[in-house]
């Protein structure tokens, strides 16, 4: 773990502002990034809008990315702002979308206390150095939509997906810093190209009338695997291939998020799948309900994992 004392330098502490929705998780972000001698944290409100009439200074801002105001508002927070996002959306493109428009660094909500004060640091001091779960949203966008990295990049997104330090992998690839960097902005323009920095729905970033559930998106002809799983399975799988997570389909369905997580894993077990990472997760949730504009290639990586369409009453 990084020396946070030796890093600190004896200087003032970065202003930290906090943005999140949800009262005890905004207390526990406060709390820990406020136990970190690096950091103390200035301002902790609901939405963008609020931080932004509370008149704080401040260095670096957390955000969640969903229910803190609208697609405009963040991406503005984030062009003007050094920005760490804290999601508890696992959809790749989630992840990606506040990268191209300027974070510095993204996150899901399970990571410790003392990674994302480390990455708040880095927002400021290091702030191309990639952490694991955007490399590896990266490595799938590049996947996906057919980007071109050079391998070298390509061998760094690689190593930091897997836990590796960017400072660490750059000394052993000999990678300069500057060509680093340079391969970033380039990713960054391609991904921008491909329209993956759009924050725009199925993203529900603007939490609308209080109280009000979200509507369903408009009805799609479901693929024949939906006809083999249950009324209960499809409809999970038809929130989380909008880009909702396990606890927003539960809101929208009105059950707990371990009856939507069971709900799913049941599904990709009754059609063969036993790897159930996110992406393979996201794979099947879009091909079952019809999500993606070329099915075909999502059916042929589905079944190199082994998946087949569910058997007559499998999934009942």
């Amino acid at each position: 773990m990084r020396d946070s004392g030796a890093e600190h330098g004896g200087g003032p502490p970065l202003q930290v502002a906090v943005v999140e929705d949800h009262e005890m998780t905004r207390r526990g972000l406060v709390a820990a990034l406020n136990a970190d001698p690096r950091l103390t944290v200035v301002s902790d409100v609901p939405s963008v809008e609020r931080l932004a009439v509370s008149g704080a200074e401040y260095d670096v801002c957390v955000a969640d990315l969903l229910g803190v105001g609208t697609a405009e508002r963040f991406t503005d927070l984030v062009r003007r702002s050094d920005v760490v996002v804290c999601t508890a959306s696992e959809q790749w493109r989630q992840r990606v979308a506040p990268w191209v428009c300027g974070a510095r660094a993204v996150f899901g909500k399970t990571v410790s206390a003392v990674v994302l004060a480390n990455a708040v640091w880095d927002a400021r001091h290091h702030p191309h150095w990639l952490k694991p779960h955007l490399a590896s949203a990266l490595e799938t966008a590049v996947r996906e939509c057919g980007l071109t990295v050079e391998p070298c990049l390509a061998d760094v997104l690689a190593r930091t997906a897997r836990g590796g330090r960017v400072a660490w992998i750059l000394d052993e690839l000999g990678v300069t810093e500057q060509r680093y960097r340079e391969g970033l902005h380039l990713l960054r323009t391609q991904c921008a190209r491909a329209g993956l920095g759009r924050l725009t729905p199925p993203d529900p970033l603007d939490p609308g009338v209080p109280g009000q559930r979200a509507t369903a998106h408009e009805p799609v002809v479901f693929s024949s695997w939906a006809a083999g799983l249950s009324d209960g399975m499809v409809r999970a799988l038809e929130w989380y291939a909008d880009g909702y997570s396990y606890e927003e389909t539960a809101a929208q369905l009105g059950v707990k998020v371990s009856t939507v997580r069971t709900q799913i894993e049941r599904a990709m077990t009754v059609c063969g799948i036993r790897s159930k990472p996110a992406d393979v997760r996201m794979m099947f949730a879009m091909y079952v309900c019809s999500r993606h504009s070329k099915p075909d290639l999502l059916l042929r990586r589905l079944t190199a994992l082994g998946a087949h369409p569910p058997r007559r009453g499998a999934g009942r």
